[in-house]
């Protein structure tokens, strides 16, 4: 799996942050490895405003993040800035806030996986060559004596099982997309009001999320199917995301885009 190089590669998902993929083989990358960047070790997501999420993470994700559908396939993914190209919840130092979720997404960087040929059978793991947490005296090598090391056999069994999750994921919106659960909601937050005493509720901008409206409109056997498949907690748990549009901007505040000005936040995009 992870000496793979032939055919045409296929990388799984959004790169985003992901640079210069490349298949790991240990002819090219035999003396290379990893050394954590412990002083800004998230620096390389500091531009990434959306993160994609696998419905397993839901329940965690939706103590800290707005989760949203994105994109045309409906992608799960946290809003972690107001801003394209802007994550709030990356410092200058590339830190995080303490306690807050890091999502499976960021935490497997730099590997990534890709199929040969686009065989999703075929799986192989890449790693971003231009990650700054490669080198050539790492602390954790990818290779020993030729072989995957036990750091890189853990990172395989985390992509492998990333990609199981992602799929389950593919199944969760494939099946809300069926009973029509889907809807686009409005991102409000509360401001002062004209005369400095009331307080009213200003639009900045809007998302794809699930309908609790639709839900309740479901055939009563449906909910127990979502309830006993599990379905009905992830539901639940993007509807709860939802009270973090405030915590967001909070956070923006503490740590603002360049431009210094709030902008649409996922939008349908």
């Amino acid at each position: 799996m992870a000496d793979s190089n032939t055919g045409t590669i296929e990388t799984s998902g959004n790169l985003l942050f992901y640079k210069k993929p490349e298949p790991l083989n240990s002819d090219v990358h035999g003396n290379l490895g990893i050394t954590p960047n412990t002083v800004n070790p998230f620096a390389f997501a500091k531009n990434t405003q959306l993160v994609p999420i696998t419905v397993a993470e839901f329940a965690a994700a939706a103590l800290c993040y707005p989760i949203i559908f994105a994109g045309t396939d409906r992608t799960p993914a946290v809003v972690m800035g107001l801003q394209k190209d802007h994550n709030a919840y990356v410092d200058a130092d590339g830190m995080m806030p303490d306690g807050a979720y890091v999502p499976g997404f960021l935490r497997r960087y730099p590997f990534v996986p890709a199929t040969n040929n686009g065989d999703p059978e075929n799986l192989m793991v890449c790693i971003d060559r231009e990650a700054s947490v490669i080198s050539d005296k790492p602390e954790q090598p990818f290779f020993v004596d030729g072989k995957p090391s036990e750091f890189t056999n853990r990172a395989i069994e985390f992509i492998q099982n990333y990609e199981v999750e992602t799929q389950g994921a593919r199944n969760f919106i494939k099946v809300m997309d069926e009973l029509d659960l889907f809807d686009t909601h409005d991102v409000t937050i509360p401001q002062p009001g004209p005369d400095g005493q009331s307080v009213v509720q200003q639009k900045i901008g809007e998302f794809v999320g699930l309908s609790q409206d639709k839900l309740n409109k479901l055939p009563a056997e449906k909910v127990v199917e979502l309830r006993d498949n599990g379905g009905l907690l992830a539901i639940y748990a993007q509807m709860i995301s939802q009270a973090n549009w405030q915590r967001l901007v909070a956070q923006e505040m503490k740590n603002p885009a360049p431009s210094d000005a709030i902008g649409t936040p996922a939008g349908k995009a």
